[in-house]
């Protein structure tokens, strides 16, 4: 059998950082569902809370709820700054290709979708 040396322990003990327990992962999961139901609830009563405020309270809960699963779940929390950072650069960095993209096809988030200026409206 192999005997294991205290400095070997100490230094796996140095790279170890706490994680979250069962139960707060439970409360997480429980949270993250509520939010999912305030979402849903959002999009049904949408002709009384107006579309612009829809639209914009699903992107808040989105991004909230993105920051929750990638702070617990991926261990964002609890890593180093260094990777973190290096998850927001490329988060932020596929944001912007998205947009631009989005912006090469005339896509209009706020109105009707994609324009394509050769078909007729719709409303003719």
């Amino acid at each position: 059998m192999a005997v294991t040396e205290p400095h070997e322990l100490a230094a796996e003990d140095e790279h170890a950082h706490d994680h979250p327990s069962d139960s707060k992962y439970v409360q997480i999961a429980l949270l993250l569902g509520f939010l999912t139901a305030v979402e849903i609830v959002m999009f049904v009563i949408e002709d009384s809370l107006g579309a612009t405020v829809v639209k914009l309270g699903l992107l808040i809960l989105m991004a909230v709820k993105f920051w929750i699963v990638g702070a617990y779940f991926m261990h964002l929390k609890f890593d180093s700054k260094i990777l973190t950072g290096l998850f927001v650069f490329g988060l932020i960095l596929a944001i912007i290709v998205y947009f631009v993209m989005l912006s090469a096809f005339e896509f209009s988030f706020w109105n009707d979708g994609f324009v394509d200026p050769g078909l007729p409206s719709s409303e003719s």
